[in-house]
């Protein structure tokens, strides 16, 4: 029999009954209470101080912020200021560095013997230097075509060849002549040297004269009232002589050397002398006459010293070209412009008067003529609006500078 299943009756559920809370409702007293008790506290001196303290400090904190950040402006344009100005300084640096880097000394003292007398000119005057500095450019020639002996250049051992004076005339001296010009050279500079170190008195007149040709006498018809202090007339030098007084500076002596006289060696008079003379006088003196050969631009040999840079400046006073080119461009005319000038020494001649057995001098008379030779252009206008049109054009003076040492006291 099956067994029947029976069924559990289930209890009904019971709905649970929510529970409504009850609203408190305040009785018009207690409201009243609440609201004087609120009112009363706003009205009270504890509330009124929370709400200054509360304004007090929003106040404070605003201004604050507000301060802070006016205060960090000026630090921060002093900083900005300051990098500006170190970036400046620096560019400043900088910049100067870089101009003093391309700066080039080019002044050069001038050391010439017969320096003219520039009144009123501001051109500075050279070396011979630049002169000097040509032989180089002929040993070049040479050295191409063997590349590796081109480092040789650099080298010292022949700078005495730079310098070595050279002349414009052919060597054709026979043994004699030159045997002879060798003994009255020796004797000339026994004579001048010793004055120059017995340092006596001697009356000095020197005067200075200038042939123009045509052009010259156009365009450089002012060259004397230009530089007065370097012509001068005869009569004007024999009207205010140089007296030196014995044991004087005997740089005035001859060529203006401080401890010689004459410069010339022996081994080269017969390619700096023409010819020399030597006559004995009635008196009993001894009269020498030297005249030395053509060079044109001989280099200036300073006055300290003692190897000659030229053979004329051994026994003359010289200039330099590019000396006198730069004082003839200060005062050029308008019209014209210079290109160069060029100085052709000749017939430099010494003459000398001494007595032969005290070596003491009687009188010399040293003459120094050279041609200025002035290239230039012929401009018809003014500045940069001139029309060349007589290009390559050529003016010539013809300077000669006498001076005549006599009385003399030892």
């Amino acid at each position: 029999m099956k067994k029947e299943k029976i069924k559990k009756e289930k209890a009904p559920k019971v709905k649970k009954e929510k529970k409504v809370k009850e609203k408190k409702v305040q009785s018009p007293e207690e409201r009243a209470q609440f609201e004087a008790a609120v009112k009363g506290f706003t009205s009270s001196g504890v509330f009124k101080a929370l709400v200054v303290m509360f304004v007090c400090s929003l106040v404070f904190t605003m201004f604050s912020s507000s301060i802070l950040r006016l205060t960090a402006i000026p630090g921060a344009l002093r900083a900005r200021a300051s990098a500006i100005q170190q970036s400046n300084a620096q560019n400043s640096q900088n910049n100067q560095n870089n101009i003093i880097d391309n700066i080039v000394d080019v002044f050069v003292p001038e050391t010439t013997s017969a320096s003219i007398d520039v009144q009123g000119t501001t051109a500075p005057a050279t070396t011979a230097a630049p002169t000097t500095t040509k032989a180089p450019d002929t040993t070049k020639a040479p050295e191409t075509t063997k590349a590796p002996e081109t480092t040789k250049a650099p080298e010292t051992t022949k700078a005495p060849e730079t310098t070595k004076p050279t002349t414009t005339e052919p060597l054709t001296d026979s043994k004699e002549m030159i045997k002879e010009k060798k003994v009255v050279l020796k004797t000339y500079k026994n004579v001048v040297n010793s004055a120059n170190t017995i340092k006596p008195g001697f009356t000095k007149i020197q005067y200075r004269t200038v042939e123009k040709d045509s052009n010259a006498g156009k365009f450089f018809k002012n060259v004397e009232k230009n530089y007065p202090g370097y012509f001068v007339s005869q009569a004007d030098a024999e009207a205010a002589p140089y007296v030196s007084p014995k044991l004087s500076d005997m740089t005035l002596f001859l060529i203006e050397n401080e401890n010689l006289a004459c410069l010339l060696e022996e081994k080269n008079a017969s390619e700096a002398i023409r010819r020399v003379e030597k006559e004995n006088q009635s008196d009993g003196s001894v009269k020498i006459t030297i005249v030395l050969r053509n060079e044109e631009n001989p280099a200036v040999t300073p006055t300290d010293e003692s190897k000659p840079l030229s053979h004329t400046s051994s026994m003359f006073p010289v200039v330099d070209k590019e000396n006198i080119k730069q004082k003839l461009v200060v005062r050029q005319s308008p019209l014209i412009s210079i290109k160069d000038v060029n100085l052709l020494y000749h017939d430099c001649t010494l003459e000398i008067i001494y007595m032969p057995k005290t070596g003491k001098i009687v009188s010399v008379t040293q003459t120094v003529q050279y041609d200025c030779v002035v290239d230039y252009d012929f401009h018809m206008g003014l500045g940069s609006l001139g029309i060349s049109i007589m290009p390559d054009q050529q003016a010539v003076g013809a300077v000669t500078d006498t001076a005549v040492y006599t009385d003399f006291v030892y």
